[in-house]
This record gives C-alpha cells, sequence and structure tokens, in this order.
C-alpha cells in the first residue's frame, strides 16, 4: 500500500523538478541561544538554492536576531521556519553582514514580518552598486526558486560601529574597512566571546578576493585576531571553528598571495600577469576550489594588479 502512495508524489516530483531538490536549512546550536546554518562549501546551484554561505539566528529575551536573511524570499522563509521550531519569539532585526547575495536577497521576506534591517553603510552601497547583476544571475539558474524575491534595503546603517538596542544581549556590529565585499562585517558577542564573522572568514573553502581589496581584508582579519580574539568562529563559509583556523584558511592565504606579488615586482616583474602567474601553493591544496586553475589565477592576478598600484612610478 505504502509503494502506491508514493508513486503520485514521485509523479509530482518529475512535473516539478524543484519539489525533489528542496534545500535542507538545519540551524545546529553554537552554544545556548544561538544558532548556525552551514551551507556547501562548493560554488552556489539550482539544488543549494544560492545559499552556499552561512547564516545565523540569536534568541535573546526581547525577540530573535538574524544573521543574513539569505539568498531570495524562498530561503528567507525557511530560515524563518527553523527559528520557529526553537523559539515563538518574533523576529526583531536581521543583520544584513555584506552585500554579497545570500546575505541580504532575503530582506523583503523579513521586512513583512515587521523586522528592521542592518547593514554597514558600506554594505548598502554595495548592494545598491551590484544588486541588478547580482539578482539577474540568480533568476537565470535558479528559476522558479527564485519567484517573489525582490531587493530591499537595509533602513538602518552604520559607518564603523553600531550596537544593536536589543536588551538581554549585547550584539555589536563591526564594520573595519570590508574584506571579501565592501561592507563586511563582524557581528560581535563579546560577552561570549562569539563572532558570526560574515565573509571576512572562509573555512575549508579558497576565498575569492573580488569584488573586495586584499589589502582590506587583511586589515579586516588582524582586527579580528588582535582586538577581538574570539573563542567561537562561525564562517561565511565552511563549518563553525576557531581563530586559527579562521586565519589559516583566510589570513595565511592572503598574506601568501600579497608578499608573494611583492617578492615577484621587486624582482623585476613587469606588470601584474607576470608577477601572478603560476602562483598556488601546496599548502592550501586542502581547501575546496584550490585545484580550480581559473579561480587560483584570478585571485592572484586580482592581488597583484592591487599591489601594482601602490608601487612607486
Amino acid at each position: 500500500m505504502k509503494r502506491y502512495l508514493a508513486l503520485p508524489l514521485l509523479f509530482l516530483c518529475f512535473l516539478f523538478p524543484n519539489l525533489a531538490h528542496a534545500l535542507d536549512m538545519p540551524f545546529k546550536q553554537v552554544s545556548p541561544g544561538i544558532y548556525a546554518f552551514i551551507g556547501e562549501t562548493g560554488l552556489r546551484t539550482y539544488e543549494n538554492e544560492g545559499m552556499n554561505g552561512n547564516a545565523g539566528f540569536i534568541v535573546t529575551k526581547a525577540g530573535v536576531v538574524v544573521v543574513d536573511s539569505g539568498s531570495s524570499y524562498r530561503v528567507a522563509q525557511k530560515i524563518h521556519a527553523a527559528i520557529r521550531k526553537v523559539t515563538k519569539q518574533p523576529v526583531k532585526v536581521v543583520i544584513n553582514t555584506g552585500g554579497q547575495d545570500h546575505r541580504w536577497l532575503g530582506n523583503d521576506y523579513f521586512k513583512r514580518q515587521g523586522t528592521k534591517l542592518v547593514a554597514s553603510a558600506a554594505g548598502l552601497d554595495d548592494m545598491r552598486t551590484r544588486g541588478a547583476e547580482q539578482m539577474a544571475m540568480a533568476e537565470r539558474f535558479l528559476e522558479v526558486k527564485y519567484a517573489g524575491t525582490m531587493p530591499v534595503y537595509p533602513e538602518v546603517t552604520f559607518k564603523d560601529r553600531y550596537t544593536l538596542p536589543i536588551k538581554g544581549e549585547r550584539i555589536e556590529l563591526i564594520h573595519t574597512g570590508g574584506a571579501h565585499t565592501p561592507g563586511d562585517i563582524l557581528v560581535w558577542l563579546p560577552q561570549r566571546r562569539i563572532v558570526f564573522a560574515g565573509d571576512t572568514v572562509f573555512v575549508q573553502r579558497l576565498l575569492g578576493v573580488l569584488p573586495g581589496s586584499a589589502q582590506r581584508w587583511i586589515k579586516s582579519l588582524e582586527y579580528l585576531r588582535d582586538e577581538l580574539k574570539p573563542k567561537i568562529v562561525v564562517p561565511g563559509h565552511g563549518h563553525v571553528t576557531d581563530l586559527n583556523e579562521a586565519l589559516r584558511d583566510s589570513y595565511d592565504y592572503l598574506v601568501f598571495l600579497r608578499d608573494a606579488t611583492r617578492k615577484r615586482f621587486a624582482d623585476g616583474a613587469f606588470d601584474p600577469v607576470e608577477a601572478s602567474h603560476g602562483l598556488g601553493p601546496s599548502r592550501f591544496a586542502h581547501l575546496v576550489n584550490h585545484d580550480d586553475l581559473d579561480f587560483r589565477c584570478r585571485n592572484a592576478l586580482t592581488v597583484a594588479k592591487e599591489i601594482f598600484q601602490t608601487l612607486p612610478p
């Protein structure tokens, strides 16, 4: 009998293939009241609905604070459904940790729930600059899964630092100059020494320097290392980790590219193409996407171009 009941469901999956590849969004507890969803370490796909980044939420006495609203209206709904399994508290604030699509394109859903949206001023500028391009890209490969998604911008912005007016949990938002994108921020819980690092930290996966700045990114990671010194890091990509792994997979890689290209210019490299050619050390081979030669070459060339601009004429 069960076998026959399953047949109509199987038929529906053929008619509506998106049902056969529904994104599962399990959130795991990082600390009491603090939860994280860990996305796939690969690239955006139809199956992961463009949600290959991490997200999180914090349950406070005054309500729920969401860290990143997801890649679409539909993904935001799934984030909210996961929250409801944990608490009946309303979502009071959504933080967009940067201007990348999966950080903010679920804003419309949460705005309709009466939620306040917060981001850095640089993050808002990035959303406005690249939003149409990001949406066009997502619509092409997500198709019906992207239905209903609209760009809704945060109404609360700040330049360098902002403390959320939420009772029961001190939550500081810190913009240190940007990282993977110009508006990337750190969501810092000082009483617990936990940071939602957004795209300032990649672990397990090779980071992409564009559209940000390697120089600014390095400084942001140095701030994380020297000033915050977190015990727990929820990265933008990869599993929940500690500061040592965060620095190894993000900071060490960026510093390698910076120092290697500087040395090549000092040794007589004529231009960024020559300075960046063939950079790809085996000590980062454990990172997903490291074997993608085009990915590595783009990173090296981007950093070399940035260093080239700082050289004396």
